[in-house]
C-alpha cells in the first residue's frame, strides 16, 4: 500500500466521520423541532436560531474525527474485529461529546436544551456507527480487488507461518498480501517466491516496496530478529513477530490477532499517513509564528553579530537528516570565520576560544539556532526530532553504534528527547543514540508538545551550552 494511498483511505474515513457526526447532530435538530414531537414535547422557550445548531454540528463533526484520529483510529488496514473497531470508536466519540458539553457550559452565548443534547448523541453517535460499519465493508471489497492492500513477507522458515499465510489467503479483506519470503536459505518456504536474503532485508525492502514483514523464524535460527532489526535499520517497515519464540530485539507495541494466530507489532512507521501530515502542519504552523515573533530579535542579534566580529551573519553546515539524506543547516555565527581550518570537524568545548563574545551569549540561550526555524519551515527540518549530525561524525557513529541509523527515519528537530534530559554538546553519544530510538519509536503529538515545553526549562538551565 503506497504512502499516497494510504492518506487517501485515511482522508476519506475522516471526511465520512465528519459528514456522520455533522450530519447526525443537524438530523436530531430537524426531529426536535419536526411537527409530531413538537407537538408531543412542546418549544417552551421557542425555536432556537438555526444558526446556533450550523455551528454546532461543523464544531462536533470536527471535534469528533480529531478525538478518533488521536486514538489511532484511521489506521488502516485494520486487523480488530468489527465489534471491537465500533468499541473504541464509542469510547473516543463520548470522549469528544463531553468536551462538547464542557465546552457548552462555559460558553453562554448559546443554550441548548437537555433533551436537544440527549437527541444530538444519540443521532450523531447512531449515523458513526454507520458510516463505520458501511466503510468498514467498502475497505473490504476494496481489499478484494487489491485497492490499497499492504505488501508483506515472511521472514524465516518457521512452520508456525504457515496458519497466517493460509488464512490471509482465504480471507483477503484484511488487506495484507503475502507476496514472497526473506529467509537464509536459496530455496523460498511454503512455497512463496524468495525476495532476498536476510541480512539484506532493507535493500529488499525497498526494492519490493514492502509494508509490513511477518518474522516466523525456524527453532535453529533463534538469531533472526537481531540480524533483521540490524538489516532494517533506517527502512520505515511494520514487523509482526510470530510470539513463539521470545524476541531477542525490539519490545512489543501491541498483539493482534490474524486467524486465531497472535501477532505482535514489534517496528511501527510513527509517521505513516495522516499522522506525519499532522506533524508536518504541526511544525509548518509553528514555525511561521515563531519566526514572526522572533523577527525583531533577530534583527538585534544579527546587528551585533556584524558590530562583534567579521564574516557572515549565517552559518551554513552540512547536516544529515531523514533517510540519510544532507541539508544546509542554519545558523546565526557564533565562531571566527575558518574555526575549522586548523582542528578540522570537532565539537564545540567549555570555554572554546574559536567563540565570539556575542557567540557566547548566543550559545547560552540556544539563540544562535533561530534560523533552523526556516530549515523547519523548508521541511528539512523539525521542530522535534534527533539532533542532526554532520557527516564525517555520522560515519563513525554508524560503525560505532548499534542502531545509529534508526535516528533517521524521522527528520531531525531543533529540539530532541536527548537535548531535554541533558543530553546536549559534548556527551556520550551512545546515550543520545538512546534516547533519540525511544522518541522514535514512542512518537505521538503530545509527546512533542511536552519536549518543547521542556526545552524552555532546558534553555533556561543551560545545561552542556557552550
Amino acid at each position: 500500500m503506497s504512502q499516497r494511498a494510504r492518506v487517501w483511505v485515511q482522508f476519506a474515513a475522516f471526511s465520512c466521520d465528519f459528514v456522520a457526526v455533522a450530519g447526525g447532530t443537524w438530523l436530531a435538530f430537524l426531529f426536535r423541532f419536526s411537527e409530531p414531537i413538537a407537538a408531543r414535547i412542546p418549544i417552551v422557550t421557542g425555536l432556537p436560531p438555526v444558526d446556533w445548531y450550523i455551528w454546532l454540528s461543523l464544531a462536533f463533526g470536527v471535534l469528533t474525527p480529531m478525538m478518533l484520529l488521536v486514538g489511532g483510529m484511521y489506521s488502516f488496514p485494520r486487523q480488530d474485529s468489527l465489534l471491537d473497531e465500533l468499541a473504541s470508536v464509542f469510547k473516543y466519540f463520548i470522549s469528544a461529546y463531553t468536551l462538547l458539553l464542557a465546552a457548552l457550559f462555559f460558553y453562554r452565548g448559546a443554550s441548548f436544551s437537555r433533551l436537544t443534547m440527549v437527541l444530538i448523541f444519540l443521532f450523531s453517535g447512531g449515523c458513526l456507527m454507520l458510516v463505520r460499519i458501511a466503510a468498514r465493508w467498502l475497505r473490504q471489497k476494496l481489499y478484494l480487488i487489491g485497492v490499497a492492500v499492504r505488501r508483506a513477507a515472511i521472514v524465516g522458515e518457521g512452520e508456525q507461518a504457515l496458519p497466517v499465510i493460509h488464512h490471509l489467503e482465504r480471507h483477503p479483506e484484511f488487506g495484507l498480501k503475502v507476496v514472497g519470503s526473506i529467509s537464509y536459505g536459496k530455496v523460498a518456504p511454503q512455497g512463496l517466491e524468495r525476495l532476498g536474503s536476510v541480512n539484506k532485508a532493507g535493500e529488499t525492502v525497498r526494492e519490493h516496496r514492502l509494508d509490513t514483514l511477518i518474522i516466523a523464524p525456524a527453532a535453529e535460527d533463534r538469531e533472526v530478529l537481531p540480524e533483521l532489526v540490524a538489516a532494517c535499520y533506517g527502512v520505515n517497515i511494520d514487523f509482526l513477530y510470530l510470539p513463539e519464540l521470545h524476541p531477542a530485539n525490539g519490545r512489543p507495541k501491541r498483539i493482534f490477532e490474524v486467524g486465531g494466530v497472535p501477532l505482535w507489532t514489534l517496528k511501527e512507521n510513527p509517521f505513516q499517513g495522516w499522522m506525519g501530515i499532522v506533524k508536518r502542519i504541526f511544525d509548518v504552523v509553528v514555525s511561521v509564528l515563531l519566526i514572526i515573533l522572533t523577527l525583531p530579535l533577530m534583527a538585534v542579534i544579527s546587528l551585533a553579530i556584524k558590530l562583534n566580529s567579521r564574516g557572515p551573519l549565517l552559518f551554513r553546515q552540512r547536516r544529515v537528516g531523514l533517510d540519510g539524506g544532507e541539508f544546509n543547516c542554519l545558523k546565526f555565527r557564533s565562531m571566527a570565520v575558518d574555526a575549522e581550518a586548523k582542528t578540522g570537524p570537532v565539537w564545540a568545548k567549555p570555554g572554546d576560544t574559536r567563540v565570539t563574545a556575542v557567540g557566547r551569549i548566543l550559545r547560552r540561550w540556544s539563540l544562535d539556532e533561530l534560523p533552523q526555524l526556516f530549515n523547519v519551515l523548508r521541511g528539512d527540518m523539525s521542530l522535534v526530532g534527533p539532533r542532526p549530525e554532520r557527516p564525517e561524525f555520522v560515519r563513525q557513529f554508524e560503525e560505532k553504534i548499534d542502531g545509529y541509523q534508526e535516528r533517521h527515519r524521522v527528520r531531525s528537530g531543533l529540539t530532541g528527547w536527548a537535548q531535554v534530559n541533558g543530553l546536549r554538546g559534548d556527551t556520550p553519544i551512545e546515550a543520545r543514540t538512546e534516547y533519540d530510538r525511544y522518541y522514535v519509536e514512542n512518537w505521538s503529538l503530545w509527546f512533542d508538545l511536552k519536549i518543547l515545553f521542556l526545552t524552555v526549562r532546558a534553555v533556561i538551565k543551560g545545561e552542556n551550552s557552550y
